[in-house]
């Protein structure tokens, strides 16, 4: 077995290209990553190659994944590890993209937002409870 070593996420929400560029980065410097760790990603000293990364955002069923990933790998990428709905592929630089259209990116778009709208809610029920308690405790 390799080497191994930690890279910190700067959040997928707020910065996913520039992770995968960071992953691209140091694919470059023989460093793979192999594994999702928290709040970033786990990397395995090899070869280096010039690989290019790409997430998807999908939750399914255990008999849909074959077929899932099956389709990237008939399309040049490879699947590298998954987490909660989140899986990164890699493939070498040219491949076409996972999003190449408009509605696919929009589609993308749609599936990464939706625990973001479950969570608003709740969010903005404790923010009123705050301004409410503010209003009698300052007031």
């Amino acid at each position: 077995m390799g080497k191994t070593k930690y890279m910190m996420s700067e959040g997928l929400a707020f910065s996913e290209k520039k992770d995968m560029q960071k992953l691209r980065k140091k694919s470059l410097q023989g460093w793979h990553l192999k594994r999702w760790r928290f709040m970033g990603y786990g990397l395995e000293q090899g070869e280096k190659e010039d690989m290019i990364y790409s997430i998807d955002y999908r939750d399914m069923n255990p008999d849909e994944e074959a077929e899932y990933f099956e389709l990237f790998t008939m399309s040049g990428w490879v699947h590298v590890c998954s987490n909660h709905g989140m899986h990164i592929f890699k493939a070498k630089p040219g491949t076409m993209p996972i999003y190449s259209d408009q509605e696919s990116a929009m589609d993308k778009s749609a599936r990464e937002g939706k625990p973001v709208f479950l969570v608003m809610p709740v969010c903005l029920e404790i923010t009123v409870i705050l301004g409410r308690l503010t209003q009698y405790t300052c007031g």
